[in-house]
């Protein structure tokens, strides 16, 4: 996410829009908002009805790799400080959907810590 707020000139010069989805409670999700300043738009999917739609796992054994713990190790004290409830368990994506609404890239994350790379992202991003 923090790769992401930074390259917002480019996000803007771009003219697009990130939207967050999570299935974090209202409460939860604006302390996350407020606590990472994410200058994005958040939508909250509780029943996780798009993440089914977009076939988004939950896995404890992908969820808990040496790669994850690892990451989080390193990182500890840039976590968010608020107790979120989440389900560690659950994986997320990234997908890039173009102004008719088509679907221009999808990327079902492996492990929490596998997401596309920023130049992987753009590149489509230019391309639409």
């Amino acid at each position: 996410m923090a790769q992401l707020c930074q390259r917002q000139q480019d996000l803007d010069r771009l003219k697009v829009r990130v939207l967050i989805i999570s299935f974090s409670a209202p409460a939860f999700a604006r302390a996350w908002l407020e606590e990472t300043n994410a200058p994005f738009s958040l939508l909250l999917d509780e029943n996780r009805d798009v993440y089914q739609k977009y076939g988004l796992e939950r896995s404890f054994l992908r969820s808990w790799s040496p790669k994850t713990i690892w990451y989080y190790l390193l990182n500890w004290k840039a976590r968010p400080k608020s107790k979120l409830p989440d389900d560690l368990n659950q994986l997320g994506g990234d997908y890039i959907v173009d102004a008719q609404g088509i679907l221009r890239f999808v990327y079902p994350s492996y492990e929490p810590v596998d997401r596309p790379s920023m130049n992987q992202l753009f590149s489509v991003l230019e391309s639409c």
